[in-house]
């Protein structure tokens, strides 16, 4: 899939035709397939055995590891990313990181491929369908072409997308006698709900959701699309920190790229991962609501909005001071001073504690505001 920004370029018939039969063949064929020769267990299961592997390694290799390097892997992972991410059927590691990078650099503007300013479906989709190779090039993705795996893909990422992801399919289907089934749910349907759950992060999770993060950009926190994508739907928190090697960053969001870079961790397949601050984030998320509140805190009164400004930059200055001891905590740990280390650790949490209690008193003292002014008029 090649990249569009600016006014519309030359039509690329290719990804067009591809992108309308896929669902023709992959949704109302198979349906009509399964109605007369019948559904077996083995069908659904390698649909959803080639779902995640392909998915993985859209979400987890080419937009964590590749775009954004929020985290080191082996050789071995990198190569699983490029033969499986390629027959995802979304382009090259090479092409799909320097149009993801353009996208977080001119987010919104003419140079963002996938700009929801452009409209829903030309976010989703429609971009797509424009050939705009004369002008592309890999200026943001230097790093990437030094990589051998990298560039091996990117000349072979087609026959290797298309061979191995209709190939695997037909000889699992030949060897359960049904090879049709097995193109059909391993390959058509398979691209079609990777492609069309990959296309709704620039589309749904830029239109609908909270902003959490930043109120400026268009990115919004969507739990559907999280569901849908391997966790890829906290679209306001990846925006604000893009090189965190998460997304849904509370132990109950539904992020299983996050608990797959994890497992490679614990298992020594990944290292370096990289995340944000609790202190970061929190303030942040604060300073975000704050702003949405403003309107409220003016309703009320002198001496209370007083008061809740006081309580607000008593929770800024906590978040400060956490962050300077997190960032003391981190030098400690890696000159190897433990007995210090662990000491600027309790200092974090206490402060990081102190910090969170201003801002539910901030929140408590709030939700009281609007029955105030009513009671008042």
């Amino acid at each position: 899939m090649t990249q569009a920004c600016g006014s519309n370029p030359p039509k690329d018939w290719v990804n067009i035709l591809f992108l309308t039969l896929t669902p023709v063949v992959g949704v109302p064929v198979l349906i009509w397939h399964t109605y007369q020769f019948g559904l077996q267990l083995w069908m659904p299961v390698l649909f959803g055995i080639m779902y995640i592997l392909t998915g993985l390694s859209i979400c987890a290799g080419y937009h964590r590891y590749y775009s954004h390097k929020s985290y080191e892997c082996s050789r071995a992972v990198q190569l699983f990313y490029a033969l499986f991410g390629a027959m995802a059927m979304q382009n090259s590691i090479l092409e799909w990181s320097s149009g993801h990078r353009r996208h977080h650099a001119h987010s919104e503007s003419d140079w963002d491929p996938y700009s929801i300013s452009r409209g829903f479906w030309w976010a989703h989709f429609l971009w797509i369908f424009y050939d705009n190779s004369a002008s592309a090039n890999f200026d943001n993705v230097r790093d990437l072409q030094k990589d051998p795996i990298v560039a091996w893909q990117h000349r072979w990422y087609k026959l290797a997308g298309l061979g191995a992801g209709f190939g695997i399919p037909l000889l699992v289907g030949f060897c359960f006698g049904n090879p049709v089934a097995g193109l059909l749910w391993g390959g058509f349907l398979r691209i079609v709900l990777v492609h069309h759950s990959t296309f709704s992060v620039n589309s749904l999770a830029h239109r609908f959701g909270s902003r959490v993060y930043d109120d400026e950009s268009t990115a919004r926190d969507n739990w559907v699309v999280a569901l849908l994508t391997f966790g890829e739907g906290y679209h306001s928190f990846h925006h604000r920190f893009p090189a965190d090697f998460r997304n849904g960053i509370r132990w109950c969001s539904w992020d299983p790229s996050k608990w797959f870079i994890y497992s490679l961790k614990l298992t020594g397949f990944a290292s370096n991962l990289r995340s944000t601050a609790a202190s970061t984030i929190e303030q942040t998320r604060m300073e975000v609501a704050v702003k949405s509140l403003e309107a409220r805190i003016a309703n009320a009164g002198q001496a209370r909005a007083a008061e809740i400004q006081l309580g607000i930059m008593k929770a800024r200055d906590a978040f400060k001071a956490a962050m300077v001891l997190w960032r003391a905590q981190a030098e400690e740990r890696a000159k190897g001073h433990l007995a210090q280390y662990k000491e600027t650790c309790r200092l974090y949490s206490a402060r990081l504690k102190e910090a969170r209690r201003e801002w539910r008193g901030v929140l408590r003292a709030l939700k009281q505001i609007p029955n105030e002014v009513s009671g008042n008029r």
